[in-house]
């Protein structure tokens, strides 16, 4: 996956000394990070190449656009790859694409040659960009109150019908101090979602962010390493939902889809689907994290239109 160890030493060590990060279960997180700093670098050699690529376009198939009224999606977006047919209603919101220029992108998905897929599962061609702004900020350091559980749990299960949804799964990280004195206790909640395709996972997490929804949205606009604009919807209260396409990472050409609700009041919501459930993991009390072992399904357990049902109901929850 790396041409070059030593860049990948110096990207991991910047990773554990540099200043302190929001919590982050995912390795994967730290591992796309470095990999995009160390192209970063190489950006010169690469501009022939990019220019070459980008001229050509990338996937072969527009994520569907299943959440609201049809709009034109460029081919940023990546193939689809959610299956779950979409509910029978749709939700009453106006999505539109968030009014920010694309970005260009270094390359496309390949996964290491250390996890690879299985082999009934086709390598996605999804275009891959720098992640913009700050990409966790300090979500998973809140608590989230019963309230937003409750409806959490009871939007995805309703949803996910006739999926069926296992009971709410909760872990906390703790804070290593001794480490790093200014880190924070991170808290982890998720439910699984099995169809006869498998087992897939919807996580919750909850932060703050600061000012303007709307100014909060944007600057996160490409958090998860995305080259086309979300899709989001604006509500009446100034509340702003905003959803993600579909991302790979490590390993197993891992999928996820990634929601956020910015509210008025300063509260930040995630919703993130994976392809991946509790039967493909397993926490380690010795390292405070999850170990990764099983590839998970080959598909999200959650389209779009489930996934920005579950975010509206949210952004009224109090």
């Amino acid at each position: 996956m790396w041409d070059d160890e030593q860049e990948l030493r110096e990207v991991l060590r910047s990773e554990v000394e540099g200043p302190a990060p929001a919590p982050s279960t995912e390795l994967a997180e730290v591992l796309r990070r470095g990999r995009r700093r160390v192209l970063a670098r190489r950006a010169g050699a690469m501009a022939g190449v990019l220019a070459v690529v980008c001229g050509v376009g990338f996937g072969t198939m527009a994520l569907r656009d299943l959440a609201g009224p049809p709009v034109q999606v460029g081919k940023l977006d990546g193939p689809a790859v959610t299956t779950t047919a979409p509910t029978a209603t749709a939700p009453t919101a106006n999505w539109t694409p968030a009014s920010l220029p694309p970005r260009t992108p270094y390359g496309t998905w390949q996964p290491a040659a250390s996890a690879p897929p299985p082999p009934d599962r086709s390598v996605l061609s999804i275009p891959q960009c720098d992640m913009g702004g700050d990409p966790l900020g300090n979500l998973g350091t809140v608590v989230p109150p019963k309230s937003l559980l409750d409806a959490w749990q009871a939007a995805v299960t309703e949803v996910a019908a006739p999926a069926r949804v296992g009971p709410l799964n909760e872990q906390v990280l703790k804070a290593n101090k001794a480490k790093r004195p200014d880190s924070v206790d991170a808290y982890q909640h998720w439910l699984d979602v099995t169809d006869p395709l498998g087992t897939g996972g919807v996580w919750l997490s909850v932060g703050t962010h600061r000012g303007d929804p709307l100014k909060a949205a944007d600057e996160q606009a490409f958090s998860q390493g995305n080259c086309a604009p979300p899709r989001r919807a604006v509500l009446p209260d100034s509340t702003v939902v905003q959803f993600y396409p579909v991302r790979p990472s490590e390993p197993f050409q891992s999928l996820s889809q990634v929601l956020r609700v910015y509210r008025p009041d300063g509260r930040l919501v995630q919703v993130e689907v994976h392809n991946y459930g509790s039967p493909d993991f397993r926490f380690r009390p010795d390292l405070e994290a999850f170990d990764r072992f099983g590839p998970g399904r080959a598909t999200l357990p959650l389209s779009e239109d489930q996934l920005t049902r579950i975010g509206l109901a949210l952004a009224t929850t109090p």
